[in-house]
């Protein structure tokens, strides 16, 4: 589902707190959904504790992921595949979190100016066959292929917010038009995060931790009374290197949601063919290598990583002041650049083992330069 990104990881250099005799804990899930591994950590009073709740993260992940997968069907779930399967057939009654997707995803769909957008499902189903294609072909040393532009254009008719109607009240998604499909990746798995953190913390778990493949959300303050340290991974990096650009300090829950051109890409004529489409190209999105976003929720983080990797610095920070103007909450991003792109106007950068990096002013009191 949605890009797997691993690039901010956590640095745990956390110890343990007498003061309410709790202690350090950690597993790692590779078997909870979304094509993604799950680091989970928390301070709880003893191990059986931490169990019954890596458990039920495990099993509201699990159950997630069925409801926003767009592929598979499966038994006694209406989900994302069951609503394209159905457009211009029927409407489908679906869970709630279904339609409180939708709903945040069609909020952000008008605050970003039409820029993020779950309705373009056929330009990313072109997208993402050719890139399984490119991939076999980058395998075996043959030449790969792109879409062309009239073939994405003719999809792109067929996106629109105006062909889906949600019915509350009888908690149904119709897609009005047959040949438009949603495609929930941009937002799924952030969603999904905030939701299980916020189950977690409603269950009584006061201080943790959850990695969910790059998507990092933050529980509770630590322990200790240190802040949390967070991670900015150097792009191209193996995803569970513990390597960094800078890290940044924390003291309560926020979330760290990136996205960036390094995974689930093929090379075309030595050119990164990556899964972030810009909805007015209709191509993989060209400015920074990476565009981190940290907000206190996870799900409206995972949208605007999507969306600002998507715009140049300047429409970013614009939305951003936005944001913070209208909505009420703090956010911030920092946008990373190497030699091969170039920092975009506007961008103050520093340097940084051979990247250049941007950042939002609310960032800089807690950055840490590594």
């Amino acid at each position: 589902m949605k890009k797997l990104i691993c690039v901010l990881l956590v640095l745990f250099t956390m110890s343990a707190c007498s003061e309410k005799a709790v202690s350090k804990h950690t597993t790692t899930m590779t078997d909870v959904g979304f094509d993604t591994f799950v680091n989970f950590t928390g301070y709880t009073t003893n191990e059986a504790q931490f169990e019954e709740y890596a458990s039920d993260l495990k099993k509201e992940f699990k159950r997630y992921d069925k409801l926003f997968d767009k592929y598979n069907d499966y038994e006694g779930t209406h989900n994302i595949k069951t609503i394209n399967d159905q457009a211009g057939i029927k409407p489908v009654k679906v869970d709630k979190e279904i339609i409180e997707l939708l709903n945040l995803s069609k909020k952000y769909y008008e605050i970003s100016n039409h820029q993020f957008d779950i309705t373009m499902g056929e330009v990313l189903n072109i997208w993402h066959d050719y890139r399984d294609e490119g991939v076999k072909a980058n395998e075996e040393g043959k030449e790969s292929r792109i879409p062309s532009k009239a073939e994405l254009e003719k999809a792109e008719k067929d996106s629109g917010w105006d062909k889906i109607e949600i019915n509350e009240k009888d908690s149904t998604v119709y897609i009005k038009d047959k040949n438009t499909s949603l495609d929930v990746g941009g937002v799924a798995k952030g969603f999904t995060v905030e939701k299980v953190a916020k189950k977690l913390e409603a269950d009584g778990l006061k201080h943790g931790i959850i990695n969910a493949g790059g998507n990092v959300r933050l529980i509770g303050e630590k322990p200790d009374g240190d802040a949390w340290s967070v991670g900015l991974q150097i792009p191209n990096a193996n995803e569970l290197s513990s390597d960094s650009l800078l890290s940044l300090k924390f003291s309560e829950s926020n979330s760290f949601v990136t996205s960036g051109d390094y995974q689930r890409y093929y090379m075309y004529k030595n050119e990164i063919m990556h899964h972030i489409i810009d909805p007015d190209t209709l191509f993989p999105a060209k400015h920074a290598r990476s565009v981190t976003v940290i907000c206190k929720d996870s799900g409206i983080a995972d949208i605007l990583s999507t969306t600002l990797y998507t715009m140049t610095y300047e429409e970013g920070t614009a939305l951003l002041k936005n944001l913070q103007a209208k909505e009420g909450f703090s956010v911030e991003a920092i946008w990373v650049y190497d030699d091969q792109v170039k920092p975009e106007k506007g961008a103050d950068t520093i340097d940084v083992k051979g990247y250049h990096i941007a950042m939002s002013d609310g960032l800089k009191e807690h950055t840490n330069i590594k």
